[in-house]
């Protein structure tokens, strides 16, 4: 039988990728949370991320897209397929055109203002850094994404934001590639800026995007921002905000707030805990597994309906979904037989 990992290992063996087998997610998740995944790699350029799309494609292995692990939850089954981070050069930040000019060469500089400039952020680039970088560049309307846990591909994802701004106020251009390689540039309305909404299409894999920023004076530095959710957001390992905060007579509704009030705060199942700090985080308080945070949320979400009638939506993203789930466990059954393993990971 054709062996992928065999052509995974030497796609990249001369590329600059870091490969590893039978990887624990949880070492790769903010809620220290995950079964094995068949294979997890970090590409550092599309030379890389391109061969192994192009591996998995060719032996149909399903790939996942993984930055820092915030806003996910994944199976205590794991991944069946290969998890794709990215790193280097898909991590850079740049202010816009300093790559060069000509075809070919990257972004080309915009016809600059006296009050904006532009920034081109590599999807793997961590938030707080696209924050910082831009502090340092004396450019200000990126800080509000300091302190926030992930990166820009997934923060593009959600639409993550804080103190009442998000990506979508920013963002003005999305590279991304499909399965097949292919390149494709999102601008304008072509971006949805939804509230904690995907900024594009599902199934892409972004590898870049330019964000507009100003250089008009600051209202607050990116540590004092950071400062006031480290007050605020509690220091153990979680997805960053659980729910999203529901509308309620055309305004939001902080979750966090629903969720107190419903007498929830400290609420435990198994290692599992809604925080004393801020309510609308789900903390591993210790050796949590993922049964233990998907009923605990499924108890919250059944209480706040029961005394508020407001339905909770999660922010957290579930790896593998419900449907996938089923699937991939049918699957792994089906590997099992082969080799006379049992069930468990």
């Amino acid at each position: 039988m054709h062996d992928w990992r065999r052509d995974l290992g030497e796609a990249v063996a001369s590329c600059a990728a870091e490969l590893r087998f039978a990887e624990s997610m949880a070492r790769h998740t903010t809620f220290r949370v995950g079964g094995l995944a068949d294979a997890w790699v970090r590409v550092d350029d599309r030379k890389a991320l391109s061969r192994v799309l192009a591996v998995c494609r060719d032996a149909g292995v399903r790939t996942w897209i993984l930055g820092r692990g915030s806003n996910v939850l994944v199976s205590d089954q794991g991944l069946r397929g290969v998890v794709v981070t990215l790193g280097g050069e898909l991590a850079k930040i740049e202010v816009l055109g300093a790559r060069g000019e000509g075809p070919g060469s990257g972004p080309q500089p915009l016809v600059p203002s006296p009050q904006s400039l532009s920034l081109v952020c590599g999807a793997g680039a961590a938030l707080d850094d696209v924050a910082a970088f831009a502090e340092e560049q004396g450019l200000t309307g990126a800080e509000f994404l300091a302190g926030i846990p992930g990166t820009v591909g997934g923060g593009l994802h959600s639409n993550a934001g804080a103190f009442g701004r998000s990506l979508g106020d920013v963002v003005t251009s999305v590279t991304a590639l499909d399965r097949d390689g292919k390149e494709l540039v999102f601008v304008g309305g072509h971006i949805r800026r939804e509230y904690r909404k995907p900024m594009i299409d599902g199934g892409l894999i972004v590898v870049e995007a330019t964000m507009e920023l100003s250089n008009v004076e600051r209202r607050m530095s990116v540590d004092e921002i950071r400062k006031q959710r480290w007050t605020k957001h509690p220091t153990e390992p979680s997805a960053g905000s659980f729910f999203r905060n529901p509308e309620k007579d055309g305004e939001r509704v902080p979750a966090g707030r629903l969720i107190e009030q419903c007498g929830l705060k400290g609420r435990t199942i198994g290692g599992a805990r809604v925080s004393e700090k801020h309510a609308n985080f789900i903390i591993n308080a210790g050796k949590a597994r993922f049964a233990d945070v998907y009923e605990l949320v499924q108890a919250v979400k059944a209480v706040v309906e029961e005394k508020t009638g407001i339905l909770l939506e999660e922010e957290v993203q579930y790896l593998p979904g419900p449907d996938e789930s089923r699937i991939q466990n049918a699957e792994r059954r089906r590997q099992n037989s082969r080799i006379g393993a049992t069930d468990d990971v």
